[in-house]
């Protein structure tokens, strides 16, 4: 079986991307809780507008984290930061909502040591809350999850992966585009409007010989005499 987390890099050093993954994977490991792993076709309304809502924070989370330094002037973004750090007026809450905060990315910082960041999730499948889910009989689940595993393993394959706090725009669009592949499957699989009925009948593993092909070609033999 394949691992749905392949190709995924444990070490990310990159805080932005850190946190989204954070996101991520809690709305995996809340869905993972759910019975509708064993219905045979999608899922509810409530369920469908949360995984929307919790998509939509992510969303909102990924813009916070997104900036634009590959293309400001460093030496005027550098004196734009010095005169804010300096302003005794302006909070830091109006500074965030201002769409303004000081980051890590924006300054020189001081040369430290460099500190290893592994994620501290078990992305093998033997972490109960971090499970497998190929195979299970809920294939449209399936589906979404396998997307959101998807996007986990490309934020920390990111060229910012390694260093910083924010994610330049172009990587942040990326980011984006992933969730709105995972919002179109809510869209199309999700939702009682797009629950299918599955006939019931017995797998292959359930039937006799006689039952697939029928008696008459079964045994030839017995049919001549």
């Amino acid at each position: 079986m394949n691992n749905s987390f392949a190709g995924l890099r444990k070490n990310v050093r990159n805080w932005g991307c850190r946190q989204v993954i954070s996101e991520l994977m809690a709305l995996r490991q809340q869905l993972c809780l759910r019975g509708e792993w064993d219905s045979s076709s999608g899922w509810d309304d409530p369920l469908n507008l949360w995984l929307a809502d919790e998509l939509g924070r992510i969303r909102k989370s990924v813009a916070v984290l997104t900036t634009e330094k590959s293309q400001a002037d460093t030496d005027l973004l550098k004196k734009l930061r010095e005169l804010q750090a300096a302003d005794e007026t302006q909070t830091l809450l109006e500074r965030y909502n201002g769409g303004a905060p000081i980051t890590e990315d924006d300054q020189l910082m001081p040369s430290s040591r460099v500190v290893e960041h592994d994620l501290s999730y078990d992305f093998s499948g033997a972490d109960p809350n971090v499970p497998q889910i190929q195979g299970r009989k809920n294939g449209a689940l399936v589906s979404f999850v396998t997307q959101l595993d998807r996007t986990v393993m490309e934020i920390t394959n990111l060229d910012c992966q390694g260093a910083g706090t924010t994610i330049p725009k172009s990587q942040a669009a990326m980011v984006v585009s992933w969730l709105d592949s995972m919002f179109t499957i809510l869209q199309l699989k999700g939702g009682e409007a797009n629950r299918r009925t599955i006939a019931q009948g017995s797998t292959a593993t359930e039937s006799k010989a006689d039952d697939v092909v029928g008696t008459e070609i079964a045994a030839p033999a017995d049919a001549a005499k």
